[in-house]
């Protein structure tokens, strides 16, 4: 794709092995650069880490949200049969994705919507949120378009004085590393931007242990927060289970910080239907409450959200839903298969061209000062 369109467009015949070969080189430049900022970061003392760096001024609202994509990588092709559960040798493999958010908003003397919006209630995106997840029996299997949609239905405001809070600008960071790579790469670029000395942080993701294990380790002064739409979804989820007109009570509910109130419900419901077997399906009635109760119960201390509305903080993960996306477009695909290193290059420079900063424009100079025997040249203004 990128030879025709250089072709058409530009009108140099460029071949795409020579472009596959530079992607490779450039990506694996950005890739040195950030392990080098990492090791970096891993050597100052933990007053320097909770500083941030000098170098900007620090937003107003810093917001750090995770997640993570899908995509395909060809490791295993050729190799002899394995376990099915040793991961290692499967073609699907999760890309983590992070955005650091500079924002801005009100901070308000009291709950500024203390009524669930009407979209929320009715959002036809929470229910398929719900069925897709149970399809596929995982607690955070959530499909990213089917949270932006109910994002859409969401539009409508819930009073003249509440305001979400506004983004200002978004940097992305993408690897193919373990969650205990990714911590450190995340931090890293938060340091840059100067995000620990922000008077206002908040962490924003899923329900997954693994962030908070991330927000308490590399960003214990943000505030964290679990995404409401994956709280209303698990609401739905278990409603549909017991039966009768109770998911608008526990939307409001959730919606008001009463979170303690749905987890005593649901756990009536639990006595009365009985625990899940092991080998229960994932649409069981009894599954159903049993998932959503483990939610619950695990996340509550995170599902404040009238505090967090207060403090102008978000309450949805919308931003990273939809970055995820942007960095699927380029490297998820029914034809696109990768070997582990040049995923890793593709995935940093897809964040790269995703980021309000920019950072490739500093690296061409970078990279053409690094160049061996090539020419250097001086722009006279």
């Amino acid at each position: 794709m990128a030879e025709e369109s250089l072709q058409e467009l530009a009108e140099r015949p460029i071949s795409a092995r020579r472009i596959r070969r530079q992607v490779e080189a450039i990506g694996e430049a950005r890739v040195d650069e950030r392990e080098h900022q990492v090791e970096s970061l891993k050597k100052m003392t933990f007053q320097a880490r909770r500083r941030g760096s000098s170098a900007v001024e620090a937003p107003k609202l810093a917001v750090v949200m995770m997640d993570g994509g899908r995509y395909q990588r060809r490791d295993c092709f050729g190799q002899e049969t394995v376990p099915e559960d040793n991961t290692r040798h499967k073609h699907w493999r999760e890309s983590k994705v992070g955005c650091l958010l500079a924002m801005q908003s009100d901070v308000h003397a009291s709950d500024p919507c203390p009524r669930i919006p009407d979209c929320f209630m009715h959002a036809s995106a929470v229910r398929e949120i719900a069925k897709v997840a149970e399809k596929q029996g995982s607690e955070e299997a959530f499909p990213n378009a089917a949270i932006e949609t109910v994002r859409a239905e969401a539009s409508d405001p819930c009073s003249d004085d509440y305001e979400p809070p506004e983004l200002l600008t978004r940097d992305v960071i993408a690897s193919s590393q373990s969650s205990d790579g990714f911590d450190w790469h995340l931090e890293a670029r938060a340091w840059q931007l100067n995000f620990p000395s922000a008077s206002r942080q908040a962490f924003v993701a899923d329900g997954a242990k693994t962030n908070w294990r991330i927000q308490r380790e590399h960003f214990p002064k943000a505030t964290p927060i679990a995404d409401l739409i994956h709280a209303l979804s698990y609401a739905w989820s278990a409603a549909q289970a017991v039966g009768g007109d109770v998911y608008s009570s526990w939307a409001q509910a959730i919606w008001q910080g009463n979170v303690k109130g749905v987890i005593a419900e649901l756990a009536d419901h639990q006595t009365r239907l009985g625990k899940p077997p092991r080998d229960a399906a994932s649409n069981d009635p009894r599954q159903r409450v049993n998932r959503t109760l483990v939610y619950f119960t695990n996340n509550a201390s995170h599902m404040n959200y009238p505090a967090y509305r207060k403090e102008g903080l978000p309450i949805t993960s919308s931003h990273i839903e939809s970055t995820v996306k942007l960095i699927n477009r380029r490297i998820k695909g029914s034809e696109k298969f990768w070997l582990k290193p040049a995923s890793e290059y593709v995935l940093q420079l897809r964040a790269d061209h995703l980021c309000d900063s920019k950072p490739l424009k500093s690296f061409w100079t970078r990279w053409q000062a690094d160049q061996t025997g090539s020419s250097h040249y001086q722009t006279a203004s």
